[in-house]
């Protein structure tokens, strides 16, 4: 079973946050991203109640966390997409779009059918919670702009959507003087 965890974090400390998530057991990769939250986690455990446990005595447990809302992922079968092979759950990557899809009712299968032939759409998920969907464009944001603008929002079903664009985040150096300019 998978989840996908999304952490706001106190500013300054997400450098100390994502080295505690890399060893946080149940969290198979995480990222940071720019939008309503600071971090994507994908967790995964054998059941819900290890999922739960995962969250609720690691996660909660890193100092620097302010808050967190937890995503499901629905089996494909329960959205009559049994035996379809068509792409995985994104997984957190730097450097891409993720787009949560608000669908209209009952078409949640259909446009993972339809996304699944979008070249620019490396996974997808069907989620529990406040969107629909997850879907993973495999593009920097000024190339995935196009395709969720274009695509994305033209497949009928899409009612709303709201994008985290990950990040290749690393800590700035503090090696300035008093007389460093802001070049």
């Amino acid at each position: 079973m998978d989840a996908y965890i999304y952490i706001q974090v106190e500013p300054g400390k997400i450098s100390p946050v994502m080295t505690r998530l890399a060893t946080t057991p149940g969290v198979r990769k995480a990222v940071t991203v720019v939008g309503e939250w600071d971090v994507l986690a994908l967790l995964e455990g054998p059941d819900l109640a290890q999922i739960a446990n995962s969250i609720l005595a690691g996660i909660h447990a890193i100092e620097g966390i302010v808050r967190t809302n937890t995503a499901l992922v629905v089996p494909a079968d329960r959205v009559g997409l049994a035996g379809w092979g068509g792409t995985s759950s994104p997984v957190p990557i730097p450097n891409v779009c993720f787009v949560h899809i608000k669908a209209q009712v009952g078409a949640a299968a259909g446009l993972v059918e339809r996304m699944a032939d979008f070249q620019d759409v490396s996974g997808v998920a069907v989620l529990s919670g406040e969107y629909d969907l997850l879907v993973c464009v495999a593009q920097p944001w000024e190339v995935a702009s196009g395709v969720i603008l274009e695509q994305i929002h033209a497949l009928p079903g899409v009612e709303a959507t709201t994008t985290l664009v990950s990040v290749n985040y690393e800590e700035p150096d503090e090696d300035r003087d008093q007389f460093s300019a802001w070049n």
